[in-house]
């Protein structure tokens, strides 16, 4: 998140700036408020859990539920009533759910937000589910499911983390399946709403936007008294521990080859966290270089961390050489377990990650989204500081977490077999 102090003068006062964010409950919700000067606001509430909510044979019901309560009516609005009502006023309500969360979030003008938030908690509050609409939904996510199938990026991600993550709560695909999402009634997915999301315990709610405290607390104590607060003890999902080179390889009749490295990362509330991130951008210009620039070998090589409750780290590639890129790219992480940088090098190294990580996260959905994912990983207050962790992390830091976390990787291939047959003695070379 990039942060610009502006200060005009007019008259020789300094025009008022928006107050700090803030955290606060509201009857026994936690609510996180960071007041804004813009003209659009968003309010994100998040039901925590994720996939460790629910069983693999259940896989895709928490998605559903939120989408559900989105698109499916209620109480007041029947489904045709809220989409006319959004369009008239230009407010998007949005369900997402995933590893670690689901999410109904509100996305409006300043000026509509009465007409956003009465949206917005009668569709968290009130759902029924309508068994219609809910069947169109349905084939709505079979048909998502089916096309996430067919696309080998899609798939390779999907693949790459249940292969990683087997035997785990992570190993469950929160989009579910063809066969499960099938079998799935309203009826069951309104019952698992209710009963396990539907729970003050379970949410928080975060707040972006021109829009004063005391208007917010009244519309949460308003909209969510008759919601209960039953209790919540989160499960925290297992964590593997990469420390070898394996490959599972799944064969596919395409033009390229899609390859992804799964390795360790430390915990986002970790101290090695943000020198870790740092050393993975690092890791990433030296792979672009490599792969792309140098030997084009691929037109979009990657590497990162996903920050989830369970992290970890990727390497990416599409090519037609699997052989030579997994090569390249072991041998440059290797590479920088050795190297170091010097000083200028670590300044345009924490420059452009911020400028990369941040510069697209100035927008209210964007900020809500940077608080909200930071709240869920340990504490909202952890993105606020972030910038400053960053500019404060050094060379030394970098390296002790980059060899501490690197020790293997769990590859997975999606594409000619024969070639990942010859590219073996590149997916079995040691981290060292």
């Amino acid at each position: 998140m990039k942060y610009f102090l502006i200060i005009f003068f007019i008259g020789g006062a300094a025009m008022a700036q928006p107050a700090p964010t803030s955290s606060f409950d509201v009857d026994a919700i936690k609510v996180i408020y960071k007041p804004t000067l813009k003209n659009i606001a968003n309010v994100s509430v998040y039901f925590r859990g994720g996939v460790t909510n629910y069983p693999a044979e259940k896989a895709g019901i928490e998605k559903l539920a939120v989408d559900g309560a989105v698109e499916c009516g209620n109480a007041k609005y029947d489904k045709n009533s809220f989409k006319d009502k959004s369009d008239n006023f230009g407010i998007e309500i949005d369900a997402t759910a995933g590893l670690d969360n689901a999410k109904i979030s509100l996305n409006c003008l300043t000026k509509y937000f009465n007409e956003g938030w009465d949206l917005l908690s009668t569709a968290i509050t009130t759902p029924v589910f309508d068994e219609f609409a809910f069947e169109k939904l349905k084939q709505k996510a079979i048909s998502a499911i089916n096309q996430a199938e067919g696309n080998p990026d899609q798939k390779l991600r999907t693949m790459a983390i249940q292969n990683a993550f087997a035997g785990t709560a992570y190993a469950i695909n929160p989009a579910g399946t063809e066969p499960i999402i099938s079998s799935l009634t309203a009826t069951d997915v309104k019952a698992y709403y209710q009963k396990i999301l539907l729970n003050k315990s379970r949410m928080f709610i975060v707040v972006v936007g021109n829009i004063k405290k005391e208007e917010i607390i009244a519309k949460i104590k308003s909209a969510f008294a008759s919601v209960p607060a039953t209790g919540y003890q989160p499960t925290p999902p297992a964590t593997p521990k990469f420390s070898d080179a394996s490959v599972t390889v799944e064969e596919r009749s395409i033009a390229t080859n899609y390859i992804m490295g799964i390795m360790n990362a430390p915990a986002y509330t970790s101290p090695d966290f943000v020198p870790y991130v740092l050393a993975i951008s690092e890791l990433h210009g030296g792979i672009f270089y490599e792969v792309r620039t140098k030997r084009n070998l691929s037109y979009a090589p990657d590497a990162g961390v996903r920050e989830l409750l369970s992290p970890f780290t990727y390497v990416y590639v599409s090519t037609t050489n699997p052989k030579e890129a997994v090569e390249v790219m072991t041998n440059i992480i290797n590479d920088q377990q050795q190297t170091s940088i010097n000083k200028q090098g670590l300044n345009e190294i924490k420059a452009l990650y911020i400028t990369g990580s941040y510069k697209q996260e100035e927008s209210t959905d964007a900020i809500a989204d940077n608080l909200g994912r930071s709240e869920i990983l340990g504490s909202w207050e952890i993105a606020e500081q972030f910038p400053t962790m960053v500019k404060n992390a050094t060379r030394s830091e970098m390296s002790k977490a980059f060899k501490k976390y690197i020790t293997g990787i769990k590859w997975t291939y999606l594409g000619d077999k024969q070639k990942a047959d010859e590219a073996m003695r590149s997916f079995t070379m040691r981290i060292k």
